[in-house]
């Protein structure tokens, strides 16, 4: 199970309605800071939480309303939704959408134009989306979100309730630990120490006590106290997370953001190396600028984990880091450009960048900082115009020469306006009607050549961009 939509409507810098699509592996949200990235995070945090309107409605529709809907889709949702050991998730059978491919989903939205705190959940059978009893409390069972912010405490990955990462994994020790001979031993020592030869029996004389008062007054009553055996979960969630190091041993809350940033990273690396038997509800993670805090080489080996971790949980990762998207699968990972439009909103200006222009050898680091981060280099037009000329090559062997590819050039619709002066082995200068392209390649190969003018950002934007543009066609 994934989510496959989001739609916001008038969702705190979003104006207006939006819809967002997602791959079910990996999905990257790139732009610059303040454009919406993490408000799909809260976006998420408000469909299973709720909220006060006013914390999420956007600044210019005070007068309206808020609202957030997921699509959750997956082959095996049906199954877990009838075959769940819980009442209120069951109550969603009603709710399943049959898209007759194989596939299942839910329609779940949060509104302010109904009421903030109940969800409600389109119903196939009526045509309409309806709030039935139940559905809120099942919210939060239905799938499970977990959260790293870039600016926050991490109080999550402290918890150990079986629905927390860290839960999750002790959970998972503690599951032969059940039958080991220690937790006999401890079944033992709390008998002798509880029993009826323990502290039981030196309350017998306040069991007594109590019973008599209450014989006299009522006429029955006998009191009986007694001390169960504590189960195994309940030590798990009275631990806690402590880390040591060079000033000793400290509470992680006590520790800096940075800190419990590494450590929450941490336990989803491991998270992502064991199995995860549960009870199928997926779980999603939202991961607010991971490379924070990390080395190039670090930033590699976390990608990898988030790669295994993909493969049975469904990430959201909000980036600057070029690292990340060194190993972009258009198969499995979505890079999703977000910016603001002309009146400052939120808007989505990219959800169909895939990061594979060259093929195989793609994503190129020229390719991934120009796409994701809108920043030009002379690498990035390189890799453009060696690309193209390979291609002319494969056409006819003549324009290996450069006279010959940028006639080639013009072919595609380049104009060759611009004078560049060539300097000859002699000394001797020639000046050759060229195009852009071919301009800015030649000033970048050849410095020596001092005797034209250096080309501007503009036209390197420009000569990219009419190159990328011929790229297309071959792809």
């Amino acid at each position: 199970m994934y989510i496959r939509k989001i739609k916001l409507h008038n969702f705190k810098g979003f104006s207006g309605d939006h819809e967002f699509t997602f791959s079910e592996g990996i999905n990257f949200l790139i732009g610059d800071n303040n454009c919406g990235k993490t408000t799909v995070f809260r976006a998420v945090e408000f469909l299973q939480n709720g909220g006060n309107k006013d914390d999420f409605i956007n600044k210019n529709r005070v007068e309206e309303y808020v609202s957030v809907e997921i699509e959750i889709i997956g082959d095996d949702l049906k199954d877990f939704i009838e075959n769940t050991n819980d009442a209120n998730v069951k109550k969603y059978k009603s709710a399943i959408v049959d898209n007759e491919g194989g596939t299942f989903s839910l329609k779940i939205v949060r509104s302010s134009e109904d009421d903030v705190k109940k969800i409600k959940v389109y119903i196939p059978a009526d045509g309409e989306y309806k709030n039935l009893t139940g559905f809120d409390k099942a919210i939060k069972v239905l799938f499970d979100a977990q959260f790293v912010y870039s600016d926050l405490n991490n109080n999550d990955y402290q918890d150990f309730s079986k629905t927390k990462i860290v839960g999750r994994l002790i959970d998972g020790a503690l599951r032969g630990f059940r039958d080991s001979e220690k937790w006999k031993e401890f079944e033992r020592a709390h008998e002798k120490a509880f029993g009826e030869n323990g502290l039981k029996n030196e309350l017998q004389g306040l069991e007594q006590q109590v019973s008599n008062v209450l014989q006299e007054q009522y006429g029955e009553g006998e009191l009986k106290i007694r001390f169960d055996l504590p189960s195994i979960d309940s030590f798990s969630k009275a631990g806690s997370l402590e880390l040591e190091d060079s000033s000793g041993v400290t509470g992680v809350s006590d520790k800096g953001t940075g800190m419990q940033r590494a450590l929450a990273l941490s336990l989803i690396q491991v998270y992502a190396s064991v199995s995860n038997e549960d009870s199928g509800k997926p779980i999603f993670f939202f991961i607010d600028e991971p490379e924070t805090f990390l080395h190039p080489m670090a930033q590699n080996r976390l990608l990898e984990a988030f790669e295994n971790l993909s493969s049975r949980s469904q990430l959201f990762i909000t980036t600057h880091s070029p690292y990340l998207l060194k190993k972009f699968k258009k198969e499995t990972h979505k890079l999703m450009i977000y910016g603001k439009d002309e009146a400052g909103n939120n808007i989505l200006k990219d959800d169909n960048q895939t990061l594979c222009l060259f093929k195989k050898s793609s994503p190129t680091w020229g390719e991934i900082n120009y796409f994701a981060f809108d920043v030009l280099s002379a690498e990035f037009h390189n890799e453009l115009y060696g690309f193209l000329q390979a291609k002319a090559i494969e056409e006819n062997q003549q324009n290996y020469y450069e006279e010959r590819f940028d006639k080639w050039l013009s072919s595609k619709g380049l104009s060759a306006g611009k004078d560049y002066v060539k300097l000859k082995k002699d000394e001797k200068t020639e000046t050759c009607l060229r195009t852009l392209p071919t301009y800015i390649r030649n000033l970048i190969h050849h410095p020596e050549n001092t005797l034209n003018q250096n080309y501007s950002d503009d036209e390197l934007k420009e000569s990219i961009q009419k190159m990328v543009e011929i790229v297309y066609r071959y792809n």
